[in-house]
């Protein structure tokens, strides 16, 4: 497995082989991953709506769907893993439980997997960075990933198996 290096991530953003939109801040891009922040929507299991806001308040042991802020375009050869970020697995939230994986030729916003796992509530601000891309090359073009989720831009609940 070859991961991409902090250099690799912002040449192949600024020639457009990686689409990110808005462009990452130089902050975003780290040693060997990108931060990508909490968009403005957040799906609640519990009552069953997409709601939009400046700042999400997470109950202890409650599922949501959030998204990324950025938009992501991969190649038919770079595939890329979401992971957490430690401050935030720190303060409690997982961000994934099972889809951290984002196939190649995938298109859309990234849909977080929430869940604050501590005992008190934690308020979560729009545009925080909250999780990581690692990125890394198939060892050729795949056919690419035409599933149900590509161009998702919304906290997408799960659709029919």
């Amino acid at each position: 497995m070859t991961v991409l290096s902090d250099r690799t991530i912002d040449e192949y953003i600024d020639r457009g082989i990686i689409g990110v939109d808005p462009t990452p801040t130089n902050e975003q891009i780290q040693p060997a991953s990108l931060d990508v922040r909490l968009g403005d929507e957040l799906y609640d299991f519990e009552t069953d709506d997409l709601v939009a806001a400046d700042a999400f308040r997470l109950k202890p042991f409650q599922r949501y769907l959030g998204r990324t802020k950025e938009v992501i375009s991969l190649p038919s050869d770079v595939a890329a893993q979401l992971a957490g970020r430690s401050t935030i697995g720190r303060m409690g939230v997982i961000v994934h439980k099972t889809a951290g994986w984002i196939d190649p030729s995938f298109h859309g916003s990234i849909t977080l997997e929430l869940m604050n796992m501590g005992d008190e509530p934690i308020t979560l601000e729009t545009d925080t960075r909250i999780a990581q891309l690692v990125f890394q090359y198939t060892d050729r073009p795949t056919t690419g990933y035409d599933g149900q989720y590509n161009g998702q831009v919304e906290p997408t609940p799960p659709k029919d198996l």
